[in-house]
């Protein structure tokens, strides 16, 4: 089974699209180019596992971005030197760097105007949030969050109150406070269907959408509902991504 996740961003013009492939090097591809990649990594120094998300980088050169997978592994790269990552983090909570103890990676979250700040949802259930300045990897490292029962599958900080953050996973989202680690602020009742994804709107603070294996899109607003959502779709009778 591949698995593989795109992102594709404008720079310079350019339309880039970063390709991560299980038990197969990263790659990135220049439409000026033709159709080979521009850039590829080595085997041996990407990802062992499926890799679930990329996200790019707010920075100068705009050819930064990061990647997580479930060999427990967060890489940096800039894809003007694809050929190895340019920064590794293990995620073991011990903060031993320890691979065999390591959380694998799922989603991920990235806020601009928190340039150092990183966040990412794992497959076990918790939220390791991190700093990449710190100057050991161990303190990169910064703390967790713990409450669902299976792998997180959608990770997002609020664009109104960015120290605010919704994840979905189980059978239940979840609104989460930085400044709260011992448990979520928020959550929506257990459903009798797996929740696959969820993101927030970007127009009201209080308003996220959910999507299930049954098929059926919800939109909650808080402010008006806690219990049940504001309305709820069935789109199709196949699972909702």
């Amino acid at each position: 089974m591949t698995e593989r996740k795109r992102e594709r961003k404008k720079v310079s013009n350019l339309w880039l699209c970063f390709l991560t492939v299980f038990h197969c090097p990263s790659a990135y591809w220049d439409t000026r180019k033709g159709s080979l990649p521009a850039e590829l990594t080595m085997v041996e120094l990407g990802h062992r596992d499926p890799v679930y998300n990329v996200i790019w980088l707010q920075s100068k050169t705009g050819t930064d971005c990061f990647s997580g997978s479930t060999d427990g592994q967060v890489l940096w790269w800039d894809i003007r030197k694809l050929s190895e990552p340019t920064e590794t983090l293990v995620m073991d909570v011990s903060r031993k760097g320890i691979l065999e103890n390591a959380l694998g990676a799922i989603s991920l979250e990235y806020e601009p105007t928190m340039p150092t700040k990183f966040m990412v949802g794992t497959e076990q259930g918790v939220v390791i949030s991190g700093n990449r300045k710190a100057k050991t990897p161990a303190e990169k490292i910064v703390c967790t969050y713990s409450g669902h029962h299976g792998p997180i599958y959608a990770l997002s900080r609020n664009p109104f109150y960015p120290k605010n953050f919704l994840t979905v996973g189980d059978w239940t989202a979840r609104i989460w406070s930085e400044e709260s680690k011992e448990s979520s602020i928020m959550w929506t009742k257990y459903h009798m269907s797996y929740l696959t994804d969820g993101c927030w709107s970007t127009t009201r603070p209080a308003v996220f959408f959910t999507t299930k294996m049954d098929g059926t899109l919800d939109v909650w607003d808080f402010l008006f509902k806690q219990n049940n959502p504001a309305l709820n779709l069935k789109v199709c009778d196949d699972p909702l991504f």
